[in-house]
């Protein structure tokens, strides 16, 4: 998608960024982050959903990309990177928590230095919901809650899950306050064949299938829309793969911002 070329030569005075789910794939986000730097892009205001909420939390609290990438590599930073079930068949999510409070350790919203918004799914309501203040690891998990993988989040009477589930795009909060949004999606659904389909991958296909609609409706709402082709290549749960992702958004952002 071509820049609104009005806003592009007056020079857009505030970005908004938003980042979608993805598992693992949401290393991707740095990749664009660091085209999107090179290119003269500061973003102002943060929104994400799922893994782009984490990416958002660790970018609007001053970590740069570089410094990411190593904790990535370092740590299981999404929650699908670990399979270790309990007896209730969820993933034990702690260890997510403890690693956003060992790197945020005030572990607010109000101690960033960027306005971040994240989604999450009411499932009570049906609605999606932003947090914007409070403790800022109970709303990652939430954002981050896959159903059937991972435990719901319990919050003021409310049980929330992933957020990706309603707005895997969410610019929704982003538009008052900016006159420039950037979308950045990393699941876009590439054609596959049926016997690329294992059990996990079939799962990943249904997820992403049913979610897709609301990146499309708000993906013609962003000034620019980055969503790098042939992502499905990369599993949701392999993390060997963490550096390839990383450089192949990155390849494909740069081109897509050079030609404008």
């Amino acid at each position: 998608m071509a820049f609104n070329w009005i806003k592009r030569w007056t020079k857009p005075r505030k970005v908004g960024l938003a980042l979608s789910g993805g598992g693992l794939r949401g290393v991707g986000h740095l990749g664009a982050i660091k085209a999107l730097e090179e290119h003269g892009f500061q973003p102002a205001v943060l929104s994400g959903s799922s893994a782009g909420a984490i990416i958002g939390a660790f970018y609007a609290a001053g970590y740069t990309v570089d410094e990411m990438l190593r904790i990535v590599q370092e740590n299981d930073l999404f929650p699908t990177t670990s399979l270790r079930l309990r007896t209730s068949g969820f993933v034990n999510t702690r260890f997510l928590s403890r690693l956003l409070r060992t790197h945020m350790p005030d572990n607010t919203f109000e101690s960033l230095k960027k306005p971040l918004y994240v989604t999450a799914t009411n499932l009570l309501s049906g609605k999606t919901e932003y947090f914007h203040t409070g403790p800022l690891d109970e709303a990652l998990l939430a954002s981050a809650s896959v159903p059937l993988l991972f435990p719901a989040v319990k919050h003021e009477h409310a049980i929330y899950y992933d957020g990706g589930l309603l707005d895997n795009l969410p610019i929704q909060p982003l538009t008052d306050q900016c006159n420039f949004l950037i979308g950045v999606h990393v699941n876009a659904p590439d054609n596959i064949k049926s016997d690329q389909l294992t059990t996990v991958k079939t799962l990943d296909r249904v997820i992403h299938l049913a979610i897709g609609q609301s990146v499309a409706q708000n993906a013609t709402k962003c000034d620019l829309f980055i969503e790098p082709p042939d992502m499905l290549q990369f599993g949701m749960f392999d993390k060997k793969n963490l550096m390839k992702i990383y450089e192949h958004v990155y390849a494909h952002a740069s081109r897509q911002l050079a030609k404008q």
